[in-house]
């Protein structure tokens, strides 16, 4: 169960609510700008945490719908027994329930993600317990903190604020003045260069981790539609003129699987050329040192050839299709999250 875009946010509808994780304290199930959304027959997608603390966002969801407003919302983890009523993870989350009365703003956002752009949402938000009626969002900044949309004085919101969440990824939520920064950013897409054992594996489980897949490969029978999950689109040609015509941006990540190290190559040196958020490349450790060697040498920096992962994956000794795919993919919610990586393998 994924986070909810703000696309969905945009098409959600009348008699809604959004709970969003505004601040943790301590260890949490969930992180800042996790979300969840609450339809009032209380049927929800996205979550922030699952258990108690979930039940009890639901209930006061549900309430914030029939009443047409907004609340705070805290949730203890701080329980010293295995068997106490009180969660134990050990930290407190800060929860801002907001009944969605205006769309508009959310269809402003959206429309600038779909082209490719980034925003960062600006949310009202009090102490746990209170309750306010105006609504919760209160600006939409672009890339570079100015406002496309606001209910704000141009004086309260703080544009760098705005640009430094762009920049690392974190929502930044300021007490004292009661606001709250989220960054936006486009849907994640996954190009999966060779459509053999693992590039299959690895589309099935990336579609369930909220990747926008693409599986490509110069054989036609290794990219039938009909052998991958249901909306994974599928690219029949040369590798390099693929990565040439596909939409890369900041978002993007790309996985080289293909059959030899001729293609490989072909698609290493197409990939360096292009923008991208992760490149992972299959192979062992002398493969991967050869290839970067001969990137190197056609001129490309060799601090951006060397940032490309590979071996690509987590060192948990993989061997089946499936399970290199586990691997690789927690290296990318590694990259997603901006968790420290492991080292390295070495073989």
């Amino acid at each position: 169960m994924g986070n909810v875009t703000v696309g969905e946010l945009a098409e959600a509808g009348s008699g809604t609510a959004l709970v969003t994780v505004v601040s943790v304290r301590g260890s949490s199930p969930r992180h800042a700008g996790s979300r969840m959304l609450v339809k009032a027959d209380g049927s929800f997608s996205g979550t922030v945490g699952g258990g108690k603390g979930e039940f009890l966002a639901l209930s006061l969801a549900r309430s914030c719908i029939a009443e047409k407003r907004n609340a705070m919302l805290e949730v203890e983890m701080t329980g010293a027994e295995a068997e106490g009523p009180v969660l134990i993870c050990g930290g407190t989350s800060l929860m801002l329930v907001e009944y969605l009365a205006d769309l508009e703003p959310y269809r402003k956002a959206a429309s600038v993600l779909k082209g490719g752009g980034r925003v960062a949402l600006v949310k009202r938000f009090g102490k746990p317990g209170e309750t306010f009626p105006e609504p919760a969002l209160a600006a939409v900044l672009d890339e570079g903190g100015v406002p496309l949309w606001s209910s704000l004085p141009a004086p309260d919101i703080d544009g760098e604020a705005g640009k430094r969440c762009l920049a690392s990824g974190v929502p930044e939520a300021w007490p004292e003045t009661g606001l709250f920064y989220g960054p936006e950013f486009p849907g994640e897409k996954l190009l999966i260069l060779g459509g053999g054992h693992v590039g299959r594996a690895l589309a099935f489980f990336a579609c369930r981790l909220g990747f926008e897949v693409t599986v490509a490969d110069d054989r036609e029978e290794f990219a039938r539609a009909e052998d991958f999950p249901a909306g994974t689109a599928t690219i029949a040609g040369a590798f390099a003129e693929t990565i040439g015509s596909f939409p890369f941006d900041g978002s993007t990540y790309a996985v080289i699987l293909t059959r030899g190290h001729l293609c490989d190559l072909e698609c290493l040196r197409a990939i360096l050329g292009r923008e991208y958020r992760y490149a992972g490349l299959i192979g062992s450790a002398r493969k991967s040192g050869m290839l970067f060697d001969q990137a190197i040498a056609d001129g490309f920096p060799p601090e951006k050839v060397r940032a490309v992962h590979s071996p690509v994956g987590l060192p948990i000794g993989a061997e089946t299709p499936e399970e290199i795919a586990v691997s690789i993919l927690a290296e990318m919610v590694a990259v997603r999250r901006k968790a420290a990586r492991p080292e390295r393998r070495q073989s």
